[in-house]
């Protein structure tokens, strides 16, 4: 009696045990998908529309080649516009916006 009753609590906790994994594999896996959004603000030095890419000079000097996002209309900016811009590690363009001065 002692036997089956300990076998049954084994079997349920295992039955437990098993039907969790599946929900921390998808907790785990929607957090390595949030993107690290990085800001910078810079000067735009080249901007290729019909690409989709813009390359801004950044304060520190540094030229940086951005693509933009599905969202991101660059058509409104111009080369020497001082911008603020939101990208992915990836270098996609989230948001621009022209710097207030």
């Amino acid at each position: 009696m002692m036997m089956k009753l300990t076998s049954r609590k084994l079997v349920s906790m295992l039955v437990v045990a098993l039907f969790m994994f599946p929900f921390a594999g998808i907790a785990v896996s929607q957090e390595s998908q949030e993107t690290e959004v990085e800001t910078m603000t810079g000067m735009i030095s080249d901007i290729m529309p019909d690409i989709g890419q813009i390359i801004v000079v950044e304060e520190s000097g540094k030229a940086v080649t951005l693509t933009a996002g599905p969202d991101v209309d660059i058509k409104n900016f111009n080369v020497g516009d001082h911008v603020v811009v939101e990208c992915t590690s990836d270098m996609v363009v989230i948001s621009i916006n022209k710097q207030t001065e």
